[in-house]
C-alpha cells in the first residue's frame, strides 16, 4: 500500500511572482508527474490463451459512487464532474503532483507587468470536432467562464482577453493576481469551440473539447462510457476504452475489483482497505490531499444564524469518533475552516471537541435543545456514517436531535448551493488556498459554492487582499488573519482532512494521482 505524509504546499502565488521575473518555459502536454503520456503507455501487443489469439487489453473499468451531475465545463463546481472534464478537455494550464500549475495548450508566455499575461499556444491542437484551437476560442471559453455562476470565481481574476494573433491571447488583469495560473487549470476554464458556445450547443449532451478521450454514451444512473482521441494533441492514449461504472455502495464496489468487473475505484470503501492491501492482484494507494470535509450549515437560517450555536455544534461533535467510524481511520481530524495543508494557515480562534464548552455556547446562544433539532443531508455511505457519529454526539452532549436525510449527489449539490437545506456533510478540493477561500467564504459565491451563505464584508475585503499580494511573506500573514476571522465566525463543522484513496488491478501501469485528486487517464496502460 503507498501511503504518503500531508505535505504543505507551496502557494501559487510565488510562481506567479517568479514568472513575473522568467518568462514561463513550454512544457509537453502529458508531463504531470514525471511521465509524459508517451512513456507512461503500453503498447497493445496479442496474446495466446487457450489456444485463441487475444488482443491486449484496451479497456479500463472505473468503479465511482457519484454520478457527475455535469459534464460540462461551466454549470458545475462538483469533482465528479471534474473527472469527467479532465478526461474530455484541457486548459491553458494543468496542475503537476507537486501542485504547481504548468502549461498545458500553452506552448511558452511572458508576465510583462503585474497585470499583463502574453500566452503563446501550441499549433496544430485540435477538437474532437476536427477544428483546430485558436486564440478566439481561448477568448471565449475564459468568457464563458466569467458570466457562468458555478465557476465564476475562477474567471474573477482573468481580467481583459485580448486576442492578439491566432495563437497569442493576452490578458490584462484588474491588478495583480496571485492566483491566476491556478485559476486557469479550473475545469471552468478548460477550452471549448468559440462557434459551437455562440451557437448554444449542448455541451452537457455532447461535450467537444481537445482531450485525450470523447465522451461516447452516458447511461444515466448507471455509466458513462469514453472512447481515446486518436488526434489528441499529446499522443494517442494507449488505452482506447474507458467506462465509469455508478456503484454507490461501497462494499459492491470492491468486490467488482475482486472479482474483474472493474479494473479501479475511485472512492474506495475505507472498511475494506486492509482485505484490498492483502490481495496480492490489487494495489491500494493512499496519499494526503487537499479534501477539506465538513458539516456545512445555512447561516441564513436559524438556529445557525447564531454564533454561539454554531460553535456549540463545532464543540459537541467528536471527531476522531468520525474519522474512525467514517474512513476507518483515513483521514486526520481538523478544527481549522481552512485546509491545513496550505501555508499561513492556522487553527487559532476555531473551536475544538470540548462537551463541556458545547454547553456553555449553546446556554449562550438562547436556545433550547428542543428548538435546535435539523436535518443533515448525506449523499453517499461515508457521508452516511460520519451523520450517524453526528448524531449521537449532538443527541448526548447537547440533547439535540437531528433527522439523516439520504440524497443523491446531483439532488445534493442543487439543495445545499441553491440555500434550501439546513445542514449537509461535504467537502472542497482546491489546488490553493486563494481558490479555497474565494470558493467558499467570497460573498460572491453565493449561490454557488459558498455553501453556508457566508456574507461578511471584513472577510471579502481580506479574501482580496491575499489575490493581489504577490509577495510570500505578506501574503502567509494575511492569511494567518483571515483564518483567525473566519474560525472567530465559525461558519461551518470542519471535520477532517481525507487521503485520496484508490484501488487498482495491478497490472496498471501509469498510475497517478495529484494532492486535489485528478488523475490523468492517458498516461495509463496495461502491463503485457
Amino acid at each position: 500500500m503507498k501511503k504518503k505524509q500531508l505535505r504543505r504546499f507551496a502557494p501559487v502565488l510565488a510562481l506567479a511572482f517568479a514568472a513575473g521575473v522568467l518568462s514561463g518555459c513550454a512544457q509537453g502536454a502529458g508531463e504531470t508527474s514525471g511521465a509524459s503520456a508517451a512513456e507512461s503507455s503500453v503498447k497493445a501487443e496479442s496474446t495466446q490463451e487457450d489456444g485463441a489469439d487475444q488482443s491486449a487489453r484496451d479497456t479500463l473499468i472505473i468503479a465511482t459512487a457519484n454520478e457527475p451531475p455535469s459534464v460540462t465545463t461551466n454549470q458545475h463546481n462538483a469533482i465528479a464532474g471534474n473527472y469527467m472534464n479532465t478526461m474530455t478537455h484541457n486548459g491553458l494550464f494543468r496542475m503537476n503532483e507537486d501542485m504547481e500549475p504548468v502549461p498545458d495548450l500553452v506552448e511558452s508566455y511572458e508576465n510583462p507587468s503585474d497585470t499583463e499575461w502574453i500566452f503563446h499556444l501550441k499549433q496544430g491542437v485540435l477538437f474532437h470536432n476536427g477544428e483546430e484551437m485558436t486564440a478566439r476560442d481561448v477568448k471565449a471559453s475564459l468568457e464563458l467562464c466569467q458570466q457562468s455562476l458555478e465557476v465564476s470565481q475562477y474567471g474573477a481574476s482573468t481580467g481583459t482577453i485580448e486576442v492578439v494573433d491566432d495563437y497569442t491571447v493576452k490578458l490584462t488583469t484588474d491588478g495583480p493576481q496571485a492566483g491566476l495560473l491556478s485559476d486557469l487549470t479550473h475545469h471552468g476554464n478548460f477550452i471549448l469551440p468559440a462557434d459551437l458556445i455562440e451557437s448554444g450547443h449542448d455541451f452537457n449532451a455532447e461535450p467537444i473539447g481537445t482531450g485525450p478521450y470523447k465522451l461516447v454514451t452516458w447511461n444515466r444512473g448507471e455509466s458513462l462510457e469514453f472512447e481515446a482521441f486518436d488526434d489528441f494533441f499529446g499522443g494517442a492514449p494507449a488505452i482506447k476504452h474507458i467506462t465509469w461504472r455508478i456503484i454507490p455502495e461501497g462494499s459492491s464496489r470492491t468486490m467488482a475489483l475482486e472479482t474483474g468487473e472493474v479494473d479501479l475505484i475511485v472512492d474506495v470503501e475505507t472498511t475494506d482497505m486492509n482485505r484490498i492491501a492483502e490481495n496480492d492482484g490489487m494495489t491500494l494507494y493512499s496519499e494526503a490531499g487537499t479534501s477539506h470535509n465538513f458539516m456545512t450549515i445555512n447561516n441564513e437560517v436559524a438556529p445557525f444564524d447564531n454564533i454561539n450555536f454554531r460553535k456549540a455544534l463545532a464543540s459537541a461533535i467528536d471527531k476522531d469518533a468520525v474519522v474512525q467510524v467514517a474512513l476507518n481511520g483515513d483521514g486526520t481530524p481538523v478544527d481549522s475552516m481552512v485546509p491545513d495543508c496550505f501555508p499561513g494557515t492556522t487553527d487559532e480562534g476555531a473551536p475544538s471537541y470540548d462537551p463541556e464548552q458545547a454547553k456553555a455556547y449553546l446556554e449562550a446562544s438562547g436556545l433550547s435543545p428542543e428548538e435546535c433539532s435539523f436535518t443533515l443531508i448525506c449523499s453517499d455511505d461515508v457521508k452516511l456514517r460520519a451523520g450517524q457519529v453526528i448524531q449521537s454526539s449532538l443527541k448526548e452532549n447537547l440533547g439535540i436531535d437531528i433527522q439523516l436525510e439520504s440524497m443523491d449527489l446531483a439532488t445534493y449539490l442543487d439543495a445545499v448551493m441553491g440555500g434550501d437545506y439546513e445542514a449537509a456533510l461535504g467537502g472542497y478540493t482546491s489546488s490553493n488556498l486563494l481558490g479555497y477561500i474565494l470558493g467558499l467564504y467570497h460573498s460572491s459565491a453565493i449561490n454557488a459554492s459558498n455553501l453556508t451563505r457566508t456574507n461578511l464584508p471584513e472577510a471579502d475585503a481580506l479574501i482580496e487582499q491575499i489575490q493581489t499580494t504577490l509577495d510570500p511573506e505578506e501574503n502567509e500573514a494575511l492569511i494567518g488573519e483571515f483564518c483567525r476571522l473566519i474560525n472567530e465566525d465559525c461558519p461551518f463543522v470542519p471535520l477532517y482532512m481525507k487521503n485520496n484513496t484508490r484501488a487498482y488491478n495491478s497490472d496498471i501501469q501509469g498510475f497517478n494521482c495529484t494532492a486535489n485528486g485528478i488523475t490523468y487517464y492517458e498516461q495509463f496502460g496495461w502491463a503485457n
